[in-house]
């Protein structure tokens, strides 16, 4: 009987840590909400997945200071623009004319909070 008791209390303790542990995360580009920190992560995932690898506008070598100032401008210019042009980075950013404006507008920014932090600009 002793086993059991114990055997329980031991299975109901576990069941309320549980949750707990999902707590735990990592910010995506699919969220929706997204702090600071979690924006500089995404930004950084955007663009060494869309922006600067092997199969991209620009290779990592490339890519510097200067190429991180550029590209910012160039971000912000078509934001501002409301995404009119989408050639270049802007395409490799926001996958072709099926991907809505409010996504890409948020990719971008999110773009923007990496380069500003990481380069300083």
């Amino acid at each position: 009987m002793k086993r059991w008791g114990l055997g329980l209390c031991c299975a109901a303790c576990l069941s309320l840590l549980a949750p707990l542990a999902l707590g735990s995360g990592s910010a995506g580009p699919g969220n929706s909400k997204v702090n600071a920190r979690g924006a500089y992560t995404v930004g950084k995932a955007l663009v060494f997945r869309e922006l600067v690898c092997a199969r991209c506008p620009t290779q990592r070598s490339d890519f510097g200071r200067d190429r991180a100032r550029a590209l910012k401008e160039t971000l912000l210019e078509s934001l501002d623009a409301g995404l009119v042009d989408r050639g270049g980075d802007i395409q490799a950013l926001c996958v072709g004319d099926a991907e809505p404006a409010g996504r890409c507008a948020a990719r971008i920014k999110f773009v923007v909070t990496y380069l500003d932090r990481r380069y300083r600009l």
